[in-house]
């Protein structure tokens, strides 16, 4: 229970938290703490993305119809799918992995986390190329439920778009933080090879 609570708390004070990124004060510590922070305002970004499509959805099944519902619909599971991925990743990432190991360790995990991050920016791209097909699609003629593709193929493009724009943000954001702590690394690396 403890748990789901912090989980509430989080979505609601993590979005407030600045980055404050370029505050330098013992080089592991600092990666440690900027990669955390990083990653938990990426996580909580897309917990709300997941909430909105969840809630529009659900308005959508009891009271729209045509193109709206089937795009609202679509979104809907998105936002399950989303919500379930980013509670687990929650759970796995503060929880688990990255508490544990040397600093060699955790450098590895930022490296692991970041070709995640650039192999969902190709993940993202596809969806949007998806979504344009289904669209695309739907203005054949005589097309059975013309409906249902353009709503699914418009719902498929939009969170393509948005993970795509995160995604690349967040890239950026883990590109930068093992750049400021490389120096550290080659000196640590330096001691190691002595």
């Amino acid at each position: 229970m403890n748990l789901k609570l912090h989980h509430a708390r989080f979505l609601f004070t993590e979005l407030q938290r600045p980055l404050n990124l370029h505050e330098p004060h013992d080089e592991l510590s600092d990666f440690d703490t900027r990669f955390r922070l990083i990653l938990r305002k990426h996580l909580v970004v897309l917990c709300w993305w997941s909430i909105l499509n969840i809630v529009g959805g659900v308005f959508a099944v009891c009271c729209l119809d045509g193109v709206y519902y089937y795009f609202w619909m679509m979104g809907l599971v998105w936002g399950l799918i989303n919500f379930a991925i980013t509670m687990a990743i929650f759970n796995h990432t503060f929880y688990k992995k990255f508490n544990r190991g040397n600093s060699f360790e955790r450098f590895e995990a930022q490296r692991h986390v970041e070709k995640i991050m650039f192999l969902n920016i190709g993940i993202d791209t596809a969806y949007i190329f998806a979504g344009l097909l289904l669209r695309e699609h739907s203005f054949v003629s005589g097309v059975a439920h013309a409906d249902l593709w353009l709503g699914f193929g418009w719902s498929v493009i939009v969170q393509g778009v948005f993970l795509l724009i995160q995604d690349v943000q967040v890239y950026r954001l883990h590109r930068r933080n093992f750049r400021k702590a490389q120096p550290f690394l080659e000196q640590l690396l330096d001691k190691d090879g002595s």
